[in-house]
């Protein structure tokens, strides 16, 4: 499957970051910490996960971060040690594809997003951290978690993980407005961290995704709040303007911006330095760099708040003196939580179900912000465009799955049947009665016997059994019942084809059940091969011993089929042709003429075979008390003869042909 990681050596995260100032290429290299490559398959880790193959998955700002390095090795999230390696993409869609035995709340078919990290209750951690225990699992306190890493994310073209991370998508939601559920959820969480009252002055620091995604649930939750943005490109301040802000403060002049909209007293000191008496009520900033912080605690009322929701993972010089001089309130915000729903109630509700509820009720429409769609094959485009939002309009942009080219469309029911068909080839110890028909088969199908694997061509028969029973096989010394003894296997129950599943609607595309059964299945052990060829050699001698003979005249275009061939070929006639005898009706030969076929058996069996290009001509062994035929006997002892000569000379051209 394709997916993406990221690998947070702090030295490719420094050569990168070098190389990057002069190379923009340098970012996609081979020494990158970015990884998008087409990765095996892997099973279900524990049987509370679930396998989700995803849909739709936006790109965040964050995940830019960690792509083109902008951080420094010395904040905080740093210190703490991360999983290796970091799948990237949290804002993501998918339908759940394969469910565990343990899955109590998903079925196959489901529609999920990505809500919460590994956390205690996910990994089965003992005992819950304070903040899991309430349901507050983005601050679990636990750095190292236990259990195996979830695989894959939204940049994946498949995710496997535990299903309490996941949150089931209504059927009321489209995939466009699910796969914005995640920042909506990050926008909502900051607001309500610091609910604004009605007629109190807001600010919205950024009209990126996070930034006008705030806009929208202040305008659906407190209509009546004056509401204005600070906006960087002229695209972004046309979304703002729809959305029905009241203001647009410019970059460049903020600060008289600020005072304009509020009127409020703007002071000038030395060496640039200004500062607000009065301002808003509530500032959010969806930035969060050294810039937009060092404003937003001076663009504050007293003891007003300043909500921090964007992320920024540089170390920065600020002033802190507005906390103390104005009592200004510092509030961070990540991701998404437990909240109080209604607002100010004892009621508790995940952010992710009031965001569902809030966009189900035609509230919001966040879909809207979506810009640009990618393959994420494509993904050097995508990332180029949002990066480069001013000259591409981009506010959000999406790797759409569909996109996908169909060679790498992922292979569903392949990776689903391969862990119940993995103890086909397993061997199993002999038993009186054991038989193919005893093999453990998937639970949902019938228990019959699994198809054999024949040779396709007769060439291709003989190949395999000079290499399964020649000598290097004969003198390895391991026993033949090491995998099934090859009587039992012969003696099974007869084989029958396995009936296919029926269809499913997770179905991706034309699948052949019973070929992708072969190449997962393998070849038989060797020792079933041997015991068959074996066993159908004793068939013959035991069917040739009890021949009924017949009378016949061979024709130019007969032709007879070899139970060891594929095809049928034309029989070859006796030397003695030219002699035409009269067909007789089929009788059980006299028990001389029965004496003398196993005499000659015997003796055919002691010759050494011939070692040249040349066949040799087989001579009738001289009986000395055979008994006189007359001319009837005579002839059903010639034709029987013929025969036996012909299969004879046919098999060992046949063996020098190939």
């Amino acid at each position: 499957m394709w997916t993406s990681t990221l690998d947070l050596d702090p030295k490719r995260i420094l050569l990168t970051r070098l190389l990057g100032q002069f190379w923009p290429g340098a970012y996609f290299s081979s020494f990158a910490p970015l990884r998008v490559e087409n990765v095996p398959r892997e099973r279900l880790a524990a049987s509370n996960w679930v396998r989700v193959r995803n849909r739709l998955a936006g790109i965040c700002g964050s995940d830019l971060h960690l792509i083109y390095a902008k951080g420094d090795l010395r904040v905080a999230p740093a210190a703490v040690s991360g999983r290796h390696p970091t799948y990237l993409g949290h804002e993501v869609v998918g339908e759940v594809i394969e469910v565990g035995e343990d899955v109590q709340h998903l079925r196959i078919g489901d529609r999920v997003v990505l809500q919460y990290s590994p956390n205690c209750l996910s990994t089965g951690a003992e005992p819950l951290c304070s903040f899991c225990a309430t349901g507050r699992y983005n601050l679990c306190e636990r750095g190292e978690l236990p259990a195996p890493a979830p695989l894959g994310g939204g940049w994946s073209e498949e995710m496997l993980l535990p299903e309490q991370q996941l949150f089931r998508v209504p059927e009321s939601l489209s995939d466009e407005q699910a796969v914005m559920l995640e920042p909506t959820a990050v926008a909502l969480h900051a607001i309500l961290r610091r609910l604004p009252q009605p007629d109190e002055h807001v600010l919205v620091v950024g009209a990126g995704t996070i930034g006008l995604l705030t806009v929208m649930l202040l305008r659906a939750l407190v209509p009546e709040a004056k509401v204005s943005v600070l906006a960087r490109y002229a695209f972004q301040i046309e979304q703002a303007t729809r959305l029905g802000v009241e203001h647009i403060i410019y970059p460049q002049d903020g600060y008289q911006g600020v005072q304009q909209v509020t009127h409020s007293e703007l002071y000038h000191g030395w060496l640039g330095n200004q500062m607000l008496m009065g301002g808003f009520d509530v500032i959010y900033d969806t930035i969060g760099s050294q810039k937009t912080l060092h404003d937003a605690l001076r663009w504050v009322r007293a003891t007003s708040t300043v909500v921090l929701v964007g992320v920024d993972l540089h170390m920065m010089h600020l002033d802190m003196t507005p906390l103390w001089y104005q009592e200004v309130n510092l509030l961070g915000s990540l991701s998404h939580g437990i909240e109080s729903w209604p607002p100010e109630t004892a009621n508790r509700r995940s952010t992710f179900s009031i965001a569902t509820e809030l966009i189900a009720r035609n509230r919001l429409r966040p879909e809207s912000l979506i810009t640009h769609r990618f393959a994420l094959t494509n993904y050097q485009h995508a990332l180029t465009t949002a990066s480069s939002k001013s000259q591409n309009r981009a506010i959000k942009i999406v790797f759409d799955y569909a996109l996908l080219p169909a060679s790498v469309v992922p292979h569903v029911r392949a990776s689903t049947w391969q862990r119940h068909l993995t103890t086909i080839n397993t061997p199993l110890p002999p038993a009186e009665d054991e038989s193919l028909s005893d093999f453990q088969q998937p639970p949902d199908l019938p228990s019959t016997p699994v198809p054999e694997q024949q040779p396709s061509s007769w060439k291709a028969y003989l190949q395999q059994q000079e290499r399964k029973s020649g000598p290097a096989a004969r003198q390895s010394g391991a026993p033949e019942s090491a995998a099934i003894p090859a009587a039992q296997a012969f003696t099974a129950a007869p084989v029958v084809p396995l009936p296919a599943p029926a269809p499913s609607d997770n179905d991706t595309g034309p699948f052949s059940w019973q070929n992708d059964l072969e190449t997962i299945s393998g070849e038989e052990p060797l020792e079933v091969e041997a015991g068959r060829g074996r066993e159908k050699k004793k068939q013959r001698e035991q069917s040739f011993s009890s021949y009924e003979s017949r009378s016949y005249t061979p024709q130019e275009d007969e032709t007879f089929i070899d139970e060891d061939e594929d095809e049928a070929a034309p029989l070859p006639h006796p030397e003695a042709e030219d002699q035409e005898t009269p067909l007789l009706e089929t009788a059980p030969l006299p028990d001389e003429v029965a004496a003398i076929f196993a005499m000659e058996e015997e003796a055919g069996q002691d010759e050494p075979e011939s070692s040249g290009g040349e066949e040799t001509d087989y001579e009738m062994p001289e009986v000395a008390a055979a008994p006189a035929f007359d001319e009837e006997e005579q002839s059903v002892l010639s034709n029987g003869r013929a025969r036996q000569l012909n299969r004879k000379k046919r098999k060992e051209g046949n063996k020098r042909r190939f």
